[in-house]
């Protein structure tokens, strides 16, 4: 292979491992958020189951006003919520485990190239 197009091989995947670190960040990044939300969720089934009644009536936050809802009602919309959550979290991870992966063959991938390079000389 000519210098010219093993450096533009080298760029490509330079520009591709550029990508990738990119990617893997806002994952990282989302799957935090995605965290936090499940832990306020447990945090609050935790709270609600200990404190109140299933027919009680609560105040749920929503935005900047309260509506009335019942202890049940609020805790299914939680497992609804939770479940979505749980979901997201799984794709999330399959996605971070791909670009990991990517990262690494292509960094692995770099070095020989590089490395075969040099041994040329």
């Amino acid at each position: 292979m000519n210098q010219e197009a093993l450096q533009k091989v080298l760029i490509e995947m330079d520009n591709q491992l550029n990508k990738s670190r990119a990617e893997l960040s806002m994952v990282n990044l989302q799957l935090d958020r995605v965290n936090t939300n499940l832990n306020v969720i447990n945090s609050t089934n935790k709270r609600l189951n200990k404190l109140n009644k299933q027919d009680e009536q609560i105040w749920q936050g929503v935005g900047k006003a309260f509506i009335a809802n019942t202890t049940k009602n609020y805790l299914d919309e939680l497992a609804t919520n939770e479940k979505e959550y749980k979901s997201t979290e799984k794709n999330l991870k399959i996605k971070q485990d791909y670009l990991q992966t990517t990262l690494e063959k292509t960094i692995d991938s770099m070095t020989k190239i590089v490395g075969n390079g040099e041994e040329k000389k």
